[in-house]
């Protein structure tokens, strides 16, 4: 039977064979030795990692530090490389029980918000940066 077929139907039973080989060795268990599942019961909790933010230098000609700073001003001071700076929105925070009025600066990477920077609103320091997952 096997010697009246063509070439082609010859290598192709012989492909279907190893196929079917390849499928049974792959989904049996050829070692019937006890088997042994690892799980990991203890919760690991992430610990937060300082942040290095880098602060524009902001020696320009402006005699009153305590001027405040426009939205477009705290998108370029937020701005980092690597990320594209969002529309900035105002907001405040609380640093050591005082509340501090800032321009809340998106920064995002691959069209999605990953991180957040605070921008002071008088004297366009930044005051803080929050990494969003």
């Amino acid at each position: 039977m096997f010697s009246d077929l063509r070439w082609e139907y010859k290598a192709l039973a012989i492909i279907a064979i190893i196929a079917t080989l390849v499928t049974l060795y792959s989904y049996s268990s050829f070692n019937h030795g006890e088997r042994v599942r690892l799980s990991d019961s203890t919760q690991i909790q992430p610990q937060p990692q300082p942040v290095p933010v880098s602060v524009p230098n902001m020696t320009d000609n402006r005699t009153n530090t305590t001027e405040n700073v426009t939205a477009e001003e705290a998108r370029q001071i937020a701005a980092e490389s690597g990320y594209t700076a969002g529309q900035p929105t105002r907001g405040s925070i609380n640093l050591n029980g005082t509340d501090v009025e800032v321009w809340v600066v998106p920064l995002q990477r691959g069209g999605r918000t990953v991180k957040e920077v605070y921008v002071s609103m008088e004297g366009g320091q930044i005051v803080g940066s929050r990494e969003l997952t």
